[in-house]
């Protein structure tokens, strides 16, 4: 049975299922260069969500937007809300803020442990 994640955000619950070995190594392969400015944060309790979030947000207004918003769509794969896959367009109309948090979370619950992992390794 693979992990997963529940996360209650403005009334709603989204679980979050952990990507399955080819997929996540597939994504991985093409989140890396946005997911490393991230590990600062892992780990880090005292970093608060709005600050991620900020983050986020700035990788959408570069030259890689494009790029950024196909693998956050793909991300958003793993995500159902209110046990239902996520509809795009009506999930996240005006409502970006959840999009980018559960864009973090997607990204945690998947990557975190092998990057605390590589990073701890390296040393």
């Amino acid at each position: 049975m693979s992990k997963q994640q529940i996360i209650q955000l403005n009334d709603k619950t989204y679980i979050i299922d952990a990507f399955r070995g080819k997929q996540g190594f597939m994504i991985l392969t093409r989140v890396t260069k946005y997911v490393f400015p991230f590990l600062k944060f892992w780990g880090n309790p005292n970093v608060e969500d709005e600050t991620v979030v900020s983050e986020l947000s700035s990788l959408l207004a570069g030259e890689n937007a494009s790029e950024v918003f196909d693998i956050i769509v793909e991300l958003m794969d793993a995500v159902t809300v209110n046990g239902s896959k996520i509809n795009f367009d009506v999930e996240f109309e005006q409502n970006y803020d959840t999009l980018l948090k559960l864009t973090y979370e997607v990204l945690k619950l998947n990557y975190l442990e092998s990057f605390q992992r590589l990073v701890t390794n390296a040393k």
